[in-house]
């Protein structure tokens, strides 16, 4: 039986090392600056805010396209011909990838082909490539539909959620589903926006500085969604401070939380987010 590759897209946020640790493929998704099109992971998510900061304009996104996992594929099979591939997808209804994805495993009918839909981004995503990384070490005996399969029962017990620093960028990127029931007080409120069905939804909002939210949050996160000990991740967009990271910290292990994971959002999230956005996800109660 040959190697289960994960593979995944750029908007993961996986780091190199782990990458490399588990032999992780990554497919670029894209990032336009006007008429200029760069591939997410090749330049530092900073720039995107200088861009927003010189032209009030926010760089436009899209998904990994047919030819980005065509290109992966190829490779995959030049190098590990016996290989089998499970896409561990970024949000369905959020971007076209995990169809480009389809559609190029459509195109080489000899590269066996899995994936899975999260319903997720960033350290969302990147929570279930790991911890699936790290089960198929543990069971080098399974097939690619055992490995499908577990991936899909992490993903129906994952939960995910942020909250925005700004909104400008949130409003811009019109990903946010009922952003109009929180259009009334962008300037005092930080509405948590939680990951339901792949959409982002926003629902409880939160009053005062970040400082005084994040802990707020993360406390309601944790109960709503019955996360499971000991393992949580976070996630940030660039300037966000170490006094928050502190309070974030010092907030989950108060409840039982001692692996704590951070990743720095990338080009893409930063899209979106703007600068300072905080979000944490881990699994718990299965998803309705």
């Amino acid at each position: 039986m040959g190697k289960i590759i994960l593979i995944a897209e750029s908007g993961s946020d996986i780091t190199p090392d782990l990458r490399d640790r588990y032999g992780i493929r990554i497919v670029p998704m894209h990032v336009i600056f006007g008429s200029d099109s760069r591939e997410d992971g090749t330049f530092p998510p900073s720039e995107v805010i200088d861009y927003f900061r010189k032209t009030r304009r926010i760089p436009t996104t899209s998904g990994a396209m047919v030819y980005d996992f065509t290109r992966a594929f190829d490779e995959i099979l030049a190098s590990e011909p016996d290989a089998s591939v499970l896409h561990i997808g970024y949000s369905a209804v959020t971007t076209c990838s995990y169809d480009c994805a389809r559609q190029a495993a459509e195109s080489r009918p000899q590269l066996p082909f899995a994936q899975v839909d999260t319903g997720m981004f960033s350290y969302g995503q990147y929570s279930v490539v790991i911890r699936m990384a790290e089960l198929l070490e543990q069971h080098p005996e399974w097939t690619l539909e055992d490995a499908r399969k577990a991936a899909q029962d992490m993903i129906d017990h994952s939960c995910m959620a942020f909250v925005p620093d700004g909104f400008d960028f949130l409003k811009a990127s019109g990903r946010i589903r009922n952003a109009a029931a929180i259009a009334g007080a962008l300037l005092k409120i930080h509405p948590r926006v939680d990951q339901v069905n792949g959409y982002l939804v926003a629902g409880k909002k939160y009053r005062g500085s970040m400082g005084r939210v994040i802990p707020a949050m993360i406390r309601d996160f944790v109960n709503d969604y019955q996360t499971d000990r000991p393992e949580i991740w976070f996630g940030h967009t660039p300037e966000f401070t170490d006094e928050l990271r502190k309070a974030a910290e010092d907030t989950v292990r108060e409840l039982g939380f001692t692996k704590i994971h951070w990743i720095e959002c990338g080009s893409v999230i930063t899209s979106k987010g703007g600068t300072g956005c905080f979000g944490l996800s881990g699994f718990g109660k299965k998803r309705k």
